[in-house]
């Protein structure tokens, strides 16, 4: 009997075996988009996309048109690793104790990984594609939607692989690659300002070298194959569809491996082996990763933290080797390298190198916004900094410590050579807001996720795809570490001319300053509310999110009243940000609607600034309502559980 209650209905065999997986994400789907709905506003967002995509396509360059169509199912394949696309999804790991294997169940999950709103807009805009053969006559589209057929194929299998492989991958090595992964699509994201000018070349006509470049891209390969001869037509197609193949036996073979061992890459017969459950610094805790400390450790490290209280040394110590073994911690750490160095690098492409000796300071922010949910992988491990005297200040300092100990010498080594590589750039600001954003990194972050634990699924066997970070924290630790650096920020930009040697100890004395205040808060709150830490820590399973209503209901407006503001604040917090603020600041755009375009010079600049912290201010409050959102079955009027009286 099938261990899901999805019974494949009339359809026997092999082939109601691969129908499961179909209706499972059908049901999934459903719930999702009533749930939640952001996949309906990204659908939409998509939509219009492609529609300018296939717009595009009626009068514009064919050599574009292809980097166009293969950026975007590159985006496919990436940017569900960066959202969260894995959860809602049927994987292979769900089919275990299904009769079920090899070809029906990858089939199986193709078929289901193809419903959904993503899938559905890739169609679209891969029509884009017949839209400009037709110039050519009938024979062309068809050859053409050929072609965007196996383009959306490819889209569709690489996204599985890679959000397996990749989003699943566990150890040091999968933690590394998925950092470097995502650290590199979001710094290039980040920087499309930088690449705008090559893109507008591109919209014109693509030069000599992009064309050449682009007969080894198969996105290229459909339209390429309508143009020349019938010969190298066929060549092409077959190429792209042997590209297709070799992938699907490749997630064929995976998906035989999961179903069978539950790993992706592990010799068979064998499991996911845990984090070590003894380390130098002594034993972990019962359900946790959090190593307890030693004497050992204190005496080792003495000569290099003589200067450190011996307990606040240990849980050092502990750290480090966390940071250096923790699969998620190497995750967070690879991403904010990455990210900071790109951000400040790839201006590089547009001859802008104002930016190189940020890559430090941008490193460091990144490492701090990133390490806002760290308390949440320890699991109850965290009962030992109860049962020690002193514990939970220990606790506190080592963290800070150990995070100084790890980010300094990157963002120092980081800034150091963008000064080397641009040193007609004056990098004073940079260097002088280093130390306080090291200071505020160090402490803030301990504070807030001691404030907000978010656990993960299983602290002794975590992946990429249990990324407990709450969007929340990370903007928390992220403006902390902003409105650390803000005086120096302020006497770069409006301070005298003899106040810039005193930046940099204006600064260290920020960083000093905040470090110290955000230590002293994380002691309160773990001294005052360990039990609560505790508690939320060792959480398992998350609470179910909110049901929405699709129309007007009033009875759930009067029991979700944060919940409804919240909704109302992230849609129009973004007016004043992009068209009030980012548009007139930026690109200088005017309009009546916009206030900033009725002024001049420096209120006009103000009056952007404005705007841009309202809708900043708007929509962090919108973030901190949903996350005070009552849970389902907190009401009042909730429906009493199974067997419970009413």
């Amino acid at each position: 009997m099938s261990t899901y209650p999805f019974a494949p209905g009339p359809l026997t065999g092999t082939l109601g075996r691969i129908a499961v997986p179909a209706q499972m994400r059908t049901a999934m789907l459903r719930r999702s988009l009533r749930e939640n709905p952001g996949p309906t506003v990204a659908g939409l967002t998509g939509l219009l996309a492609a529609a300018w995509l296939i717009r595009y396509a009626l009068r514009g360059d064919q050599h574009t048109l292809a980097l166009l169509v293969g950026a975007w199912v590159l985006g496919w394949i990436v940017l569900p690793l960066l959202l969260g696309g894995g959860q809602g999804r049927v994987r292979p790991a769900h089919l275990r104790l299904e009769p079920i294997a090899g070809l029906p169940a990858a089939i199986g999950l193709l078929a289901a990984s193809a419903i959904g709103i993503g899938p559905a807009v890739s169609l679209v805009a891969l029509a884009a594609l017949p839209v400009h053969a037709a110039r050519h006559g009938a024979a062309a589209i068809l050859v053409a939607a050929s072609g965007a057929v196996l383009l959306w194929l490819l889209g569709l299998i690489g996204s599985a692989i890679a959000l397996e492989v990749v989003g699943h991958a566990g150890g040091p090595a999968g933690a590394l690659l998925t950092g470097i992964f995502t650290g590199t699509a979001m710094g290039v994201a980040g920087s499309l300002w930088a690449v705008f000018p090559w893109v507008s070349v591109l919209l014109v006509g693509a030069p000599d070298e992009v064309v050449r470049a682009m007969r080894y891209v198969p996105s290229s390969w459909p339209l390429s194959a309508v143009t020349g001869s019938p010969g190298r037509g066929a060549g092409m197609m077959a190429a792209l569809a042997g590209v297709v193949v070799l992938c699907a036996a490749a997630y064929i073979l995976l998906v035989r491996r999961m179903v069978t061992t539950g790993v992706p890459f592990r010799p068979r017969g064998t499991t996911a082996a845990p984090l070590p459950r003894r380390t130098d610094s002594g034993p972990a805790g019962p359900r946790g990763t959090t190593a307890a400390p030693s004497a050992g450790v204190g005496r080792a490290q003495s000569g290099w933290l003589g200067w450190v209280p011996a307990p606040t040394r240990a849980v050092a110590g502990r750290e480090l080797r966390a940071w250096l073994r923790h699969p998620l911690r190497l995750q967070y750490l690879a991403f904010a390298v990455v990210y900071g160095a790109l951000l400040a690098g790839a201006p590089l492409l547009s001859d802008v190198d104002l930016l190189l000796p940020w890559a430090g300071p941008l490193a460091v922010l990144g490492a701090a916004a990133m390490s806002a949910g760290l308390v949440g992988l320890d699991g109850t491990a965290l009962w030992l900094p109860f049962t020690t005297p002193g514990g939970e200040r220990a606790e506190v300092r080592g963290r800070a410590l150990a995070w100084l100990v790890l980010v300094t010498p990157i963002g120092v080594l980081l800034t150091v050579a963008g000064v080397v590589l641009a040193p007609d750039v004056d990098a004073l600001v940079a260097l002088a807001t280093l130390p306080a954003l090291l200071g505020a990194g160090a402490s803030v972050p301990v504070w807030v996720s001691l404030l907000r634990v978010r656990p993960a699924a299983d602290p002794r066997h975590p992946t990429s795809a249990d990324n407990p970070t709450d969007i929340v924290s990370v903007l928390v630790a992220t403006g902390a570490g902003l409105l650390t650096a803000a005086p120096v920020l302020a006497l770069a930009v409006w301070g005298p001319p003899w106040v810039a040697p005193l930046m940099p100890a204006v600064g260290l004395l920020c960083g000093a300053a905040v470090c110290w205040g955000g230590v002293w808060l994380a002691d309160e709150r773990l001294a005052r509310r360990g039990t609560e830490v505790l508690a939320a820590a060792g959480q398992r399973s998350r609470p179910p999110e909110t049901v929405i209503p699709l129309k007007w209901d009033a009875q759930w407006y009067r029991e979700n009243r944060a919940t409804a503001w919240a909704l109302a604040l992230l849609t129009v917090g973004w007016i004043p940000v992009v068209p009030q603020g980012v548009m007139v600041l930026a690109f200088g755009i005017d309009g009546g609607w916009i206030v900033a375009s009725h002024l001049d010079g420096g209120a006009r600049t103000a009056v952007g600034l404005a705007m841009v912290a309202l809708g900043g201010a708007m929509l962090l409050a919108g973030l901190v309502l949903w996350g005070r959102r009552p849970q389902p079955g907190s009401s009042p009027h909730a429906r009493p559980a199974s067997g419970e009286p009413g």
